[in-house]
């Protein structure tokens, strides 16, 4: 059945909410430089295609993506970054979770594909525990497939053991797996899926031409036990871009990627699904309020 919000028809919609058991994931990420070599969009891509991969495996409805997520804003932030105050992202992201829950659905999950989002939907969460709300909400982070967890993977399972890697491929993850591959921000992990769903996006003849590494200005306030806005990552990586370069990453590591974090994404949206206390709790906190 068609599982995204957006594709379904009114006189469906019941029925995609009996389906999915009343649970619903809306897909995040943000619009901001990754790099020269990755789109603005490559965290609302990811996301969203995960998740409705997901979907045919583990039927839930698909909510219209949420872009718009957290990015500092300020003259200094890369051509075509968008950036919207947190009150707004809370105050947005609260008002369609009521609307969610207006049309059916009593549990939401969120699939965040930005790090930057962490911090304010743990303060989301919170709030929302100081709320009469008829639904619950959770968030499931995106992991990073390439090149660690499949290469870690193929040692505990076996060469061949992902179908669409080549022998090459294998010894290319074995090899940054073993150098302790950074892959943060723009790097092999974003690449990768990146390359499996969109390959036509990825410029790899951009690589080489920045630095992904961290300047290492503010590692003495860290040392020191000192936290500042945003931790200083937008001093440390000012060239947006956090990882070495995912040199000989292609279609084939990208797809195995993909392929790994649906059936991942899949697996918590049916624990989700079936779960029978998220709400109890949930409502359980509400009484005497």
């Amino acid at each position: 059945m068609e599982t995204r919000w957006l594709y379904t028809t009114s006189e469906n919609f019941p029925a995609l909410v009996e389906a999915s058991k009343k649970t619903c994931v809306i897909p995040m990420g943000c619009v901001e430089k990754h790099g020269l070599h990755l789109p603005l969009g490559t965290d609302c891509i990811h996301s969203s295609h995960i998740a409705y991969e997901a979907s045919k495996l583990e039927t839930v409805c698909v909510f219209p993506d949420f872009v718009f997520g957290d990015v500092p804003g300020g003259p200094a932030m890369p051509a075509g970054s968008i950036s919207v105050p947190v009150e707004m992202e809370m105050a947005l992201l609260e008002q369609l979770c009521d609307q969610i829950s207006r049309n059916g659905f009593e549990k939401i999950i969120i699939f965040n594909g930005h790090g930057g989002n962490n911090p304010w939907l743990n303060t989301f969460l919170r709030n929302l525990m100081n709320k009469k709300k008829p639904y619950v909400v959770c968030v499931v982070m995106i992991k990073l497939q390439a090149p660690h967890m499949m290469a870690e993977y193929l040692e505990q399972n076996g060469a061949g053991s992902i179908p669409e890697l080549s022998p090459g491929d294998e010894r290319l993850l074995a090899d940054y797996h073993e150098m302790g591959m950074k892959i943060g921000h723009g790097g092999m992990g974003e690449t990768s899926y990146l390359m499996g769903i969109c390959p036509e996006s990825v410029k790899m003849d951009r690589l080489g031409i920045v630095s992904g590494l961290s300047t290492g200005e503010t590692d003495y306030l860290k040392e020191a036990g000192i936290t500042v806005r945003d931790g200083g990552w937008n001093t440390n990586y000012p060239n947006a871009y956090h990882g070495h370069d995912p040199v000989g990453c292609n279609e084939r590591i990208g797809k195995a990627a993909v392929r790994l974090e649906t059936e991942r994404l899949a697996h918590a949206i049916k624990v989700v699904k079936e779960d029978k206390n998220m709400l109890r709790w949930h409502t359980e906190f509400q009484k005497g309020m």
